[in-house]
C-alpha cells in the first residue's frame, strides 16, 4: 500500500503544514550508539536452544512483479548473523569468468576437515560457486581456526588480471574476509582466506599453504603496511580488474568504545605463495569530536569502485569540521584515488545551504534546527554506492532531520507516535502526499568543483526496520525469536538499501525491501513482511524507470513476504535491450528459517533474477504527476474477470486496456481513481484463451503486464 512522492512543494508549504499537523516527536533514538555496539549479540559462540516457535502464516498478496522469479534453497548456515549487515558483501557475480560466488558460514550438515572443535565450527568459512546462474553448484571450505571464529563473511573471485580476460577458472581464486571473535571474549581480530577455485579444489579442506588463512588480532598497533589494528574488516568487499581484493574495517581508540577511523585493506597476489599480501591505509575523517573524545561519524564505511579498479571512491558518514548550517549533519565525506588505490584525496561534500537541495529539505522532520533543515544519512536502513561509465559516484540512501546540531546530539533522531517511528508515516502537507521514507541517489561527478554534486528521487517506502532489544521501537513487531541468552535481543530489520552496476556502467540497479501495510498488524509501518523491490537507472540518458519491481511479492516457498536479509551482486548482467525493455539478469539472495529463529540453522536462497524493466523515460519521481508505485493483476491466469490494483499519489483517471499479441484492444476501462490502493475489476467474458497484455495508464504513467487468460 505503497504511496510515493510528488515534488515541488516549496520549504514554507511544508514547514506550515509540518507546525499545523500536531504530529509531534515522542523522544529521540541515538542512531550512533547502536553503531557503536556493533553486533556484540555474537561476541560469545551461539548455541541452538530448544525454544519452540510457531511458524508465520502469511496472506496471498499481489505486487508488480515482472516475471517469473525462481528461488532455490542453495545451502544454510549455522544461525542467521553472518548474514545481517547489509554493508557486506558476500554475493558477487565475475563478468569474465560469468561465475557466482557466494560466501557464507558453514551449513549444519557440512564437515570441514580437519574439523575444528565444536565450538569453533560455527566459524567455519564456505564458499558456494556457480556457472551457470544457479542451475548448477559447487562448495569448497576456506577457513576454519579453533582460535579466531569467522562471522560476518564477505568475499568475492580473483580472477588474474590478463589481456585479453582470463575465462578459466581453474585459474582464478575465492578470496574471503571478515571479523573474528573466540568464545565469550568478544571481538578479537579479523580473518583473510583465499583458496583456488577448479574441479580439484572444490573440496570441504581450506588450503594450508602459507599465507592462504590468515588471523589478524586487533592487540597490535597499527602501522602502514602491518594492518593489526582494525575490526569488522567485512565492508564492501570489491573485486576489481586490477587484480586488486578490498575490503573495508574499522579502528578502534582503546580511550572510546567507538571506532577513530577507517582502515581500507587491499589484498594484493603474491605469484610465489599464491596467496594474497595484505597492506592497510588509513582514513581519519575531519569531523567535529563530542564532549566523550568520540569523532562524529558512522563506522559503516561505504566503497565504491570502477570496473578497471582506477577509479575509487571511500565514504564516510559524518559531521564534518568546519560545516556550518544545513550542512553539519552526518553526511557523505568522500575520499577519491585516480591511480588504483595508490594516493587519496578529500573531496568537496554536498552543498545543503544551496537552495537546490529544498525538495530534499522540504521531506526531512525535524524540519529544522534553528532554522535549517539538517540532512542525517540513515544508515540504518542501509547505504550503498556504485561507480556509473562516467566514473561519477552514486549515493542510494534515505534520509531523516537532525533534531540538534550540538556535537554531542547530533545523532539522536526524533522519534513520532507511539510506535517512535523514524517518520511520521501521515500526510501533513496540504497537498496530500504521504511523509515515508525517501530514497534519493546522489550523485558525484568526481571533479571537486562547486557545485559538483546533483541528486535524484528514486522511491519512497512505507516501511522501516522494528529494533532488536526489547527496549527498542517495533521490538514487538519483530517477528524472529528473542534471544534469552542476550538481554532479550532479536535480530535487527532494515531496508538493506544496496546498488548493482552492469560492468561497463551504464546501468545501475537501487533494490530494498519494505512491507505493504496491508497486511502487516494493524497496518503498523514496520517492515516485517518485507518483498524486494527494484529501480533501474540507464546512465546514457539519465532515466528512470518509470515503474518499481517487485521482485519478491508472489514467489513461492519460503520467499513472499519473507525475503529477509537479502544480498545483490555489485555488477549485474544486461541480457538484452528492445525498443522498449531492458531485460537483465541479476543474482540475489535471501536468508531466513520458518519459523524465525536467529539460533538455529537458517536456509540461504538464491535467484538469477531476471528482470525486465520497461526502457527508462523519466528523470526521476519528480516528474511524474501520478505514479504507478504497485500495479498489479490478480488472478493471473484469470478466467472470466482479472482485478487490477493501482496505488495512487493523487487522485487521478485510471485507463485499463486490454490487448492481444498483435497490439489490438480488446476490452476497455476507465474509473476515477483515489490517492492509495486502487481495484478495479474487468470483465473479459468473450476473450479466448491466450497471452494479453493490459496497459495501465494513470495522468503520464504507465504500467504494462502480461495476463494470461484460460
Amino acid at each position: 500500500m505503497k504511496k510515493q512522492v510528488l515534488l515541488g512543494s516549496v520549504l514554507l508549504a511544508a514547514i506550515s503544514a509540518f507546525s499545523q499537523s500536531g504530529q509531534r516527536p515522542t523522544g529521540m533514538i541515538n542512531a550512533k550508539a547502536i553503531a557503536d555496539a556493533k553486533y556484540s549479540v555474537e561476541s560469545a559462540a551461539p548455541v541452538a536452544t530448544s525454544k519452540t516457535v510457531k511458524p508465520m502464516v502469511f496472506p496471498t498478496r499481489s505486487g508488480s512483479k515482472t516475471s517469473a522469479v525462481n528461488w532455490q534453497n542453495i545451502s544454510s548456515s549455522m544461525n542467521i548473523y553472518g548474514t545481517i549487515i547489509s554493508y557486506c558483501k558476500p554475493l558477487q557475480w565475475n563478468d569474465e569468468l560469468n561465475a557466482v560466488s557466494f560466501v557464507h558460514r558453514k551449513s549444519p550438515t557440512y564437515v570441514i576437515s580437519p574439523l575444528p572443535a565444536s565450538t569453533a565450527a560455527t566459524g567455519g568459512i564456505m564458499a558456494l560457486i556457480t556457472k551457470d546462474c544457479g542451475t548448477t553448484w559447487d562448495s569448497t571450505a576456506i577457513y576454519a581456526n579453533d582460535n579466531f571464529w569467522g562471522r560476518y563473511p564477505s568475499g568475492g573471485i580473483y580472477n588474474p588480471p590478463s589481456t585479453p580476460a582470463n575465462t578459466d577458472i581453474n585459474n582464478a581464486y575465492i578470496v574471503a574476509a571478515g571479523p573474528t571473535t573466540g568464545g565469550g571474549t568478544g571481538w578479537i581480530g579479523n580473518f583473510y582466506a583465499s583458496k583456488k577455485l577448479g574441479s580439484a579444489n572444490y573440496n570441504n579442506v581450506p588450503s594450508v599453504a602459507a599465507g592462504a588463512q590468515q588471523a589478524m588480532p586487533t592487540g597490535a598497533p597499527f602501522s602502514p603496511g602491518v594492518p593489526s589494528r582494525h575490526d569488522f574488516s567485512c565492508y564492501g568487499f570489491t573485486a576489481t580488474d586490477d587484480g586488486k581484493m578490498r575490503v573495508m574495517a574499522g579502528i578502534t581508540d582503546d580511550a572510546v568504545t567507538a571506532d577513530s577511523a577507517i582502515m581500507l585493506m587491499t589484498g594484493t597476489f603474491n605469484s610465489g605463495t599464491s596467496t594474497f599480501d595484505w597492506a592497510g591505509r588509513v582514513f581519519n575523517p575531519p569531523t567535529t569530536i563530542a564532549s566523550d573524545g568520540s569523532d562524529n561519524f558512522v563506522s559503516r564505511p561505504v566503497m565504491a569502485w570502477n570496473e578497471q579498479g582506477t577509479i575509487g571512491y571511500v565514504i564516510i558518514m559524518g559531521s564534518r569540521l568546519g560545516a556550518t548550517k544545513s550542512n553539519v549533519g552526518f553526511q557523505p565525506i568522500v575520499y577519491k584515488t585516480t591511480n588504483n588505490g595508490s594516493t587519496w584525496s578529500l573531496e568537496n561534500g554536498i552543498n545543503f545551504n544551496l537552495s537546490t537541495y529544498n525538495d530534499v529539505k522540504t521531506r526531512l522532520w525535524a524540519t529544522s534546527v534553528g532554522g535549517d533543515t539538517v540532512p542525517n544519512f540513515l544508515w540504518l536502513e542501509g547505504i550503498d554506492a556504485a561507480v556509473d561509465a562516467n566514473n561519477k559516484l552514486h549515493i542510494f540512501t534515505s534520509l531523516v532531520g537532525h533534531s540538534s546540531s550540538d556535537p554531542d546530539s547530533l545523532n539522536f533522531i526524533s522519534q513520532w507516535t507511539t510506535e517512535n517511528y523514524l517518520w511520521p508515516h501521515t500526510n501533513i502537507e496540504t497537498n496530500g502526499n504521504p511523509v515515508h521514507p525517501f530514497l534519493w541517489d546522489f550523485v558525484y561527478d568526481g571533479t571537486n568543483a562547486t557545485p559538483s554534486w546533483s541528486h535524484k528521487l528514486i522511491d519512497s517506502m512505507s516501511t522501516e526496520g522494528p529494533g532488536s532489544r526489547s527496549t527498542d521501537r517495533g521490538y514487538q513487531d519483530n517477528p524472529w525469536d528473542m534471544d534469552p541468552a542476550n538481554a532479550n535481543q532479536k535480530v535487527r530489520l532494515d531496508a538493506r538499501l544496496q546498488m548493482s552496476r552492469t560492468p561497463d556502467g551504464q546501468k545501475l540497479l537501487y533494490s530494498w525491501t519494505e512491507s505493504d501495510t496491508a497486511f502487516t498488524d494493524n497496518q503498523k509501518k514496520w517492515n516485517n513482511l518485507p518483498n524486494i523491490k527494484a529501480r533501474l537507472l540507464d546512465v546514457a540518458t539519465g532515466s528512470l524507470s518509470t515503474t518499481e519491481l517487485d521482485i519478491t511479492v508472489n514467489a513461492v516457498g519460503e520467499i513472499a513476504n519473507r525475503a529477509m536479509y537479502h544480498f545483490v551482486s555489485p555488477k549485474f548482467k544486461l541480457v538484452s535491450t528492445t525498443n522498449s525493455n531492458f531485460i537483465v539478469d541479476v543474482p540475489m539472495t535471501v536468508s531466513n528459517s520458518n519459523p524465525y529463529a536467529q539460533l538455529t540453522p537458517n536456509k540461504h536462497w538464491y535467484s538469477c533474477a531476471g528482470m525486465t524493466f520497461a526502457r527508462p523515460s523519466t528523470v526521476g519521481i519528480s516528474e511524474n504527476k501520478a505514479v504507478l508505485a504497485n500495479a498489479s493483476l490478480y488472478p493471473n491466469p484469470a478466467k472470466n474477470n482479472v482485478t487490477v490494483k493501482v496505488s495512487l499519489v493523487t487522485g487521478s483517471k485510471v485507463q485499463v486496456e486490454v490487448m492481444n499479441t498483435i497490439g489490438q484492444v480488446v476490452k476497455a476501462t476507465s474509473v476515477q481513481g483515489l490517492v492509495g490502493a486502487n481495484t478495479i475489476n474487468v470483465d473479459l467474458n468473450g476473450l479466448s484463451s491466450g497471452i494479453y497484455l493490459v496497459n495501465i495508464k494513470a495522468d503520464n504513467a504507465t504500467s504494462t503486464k502480461k495476463l494470461v487468460i484460460e
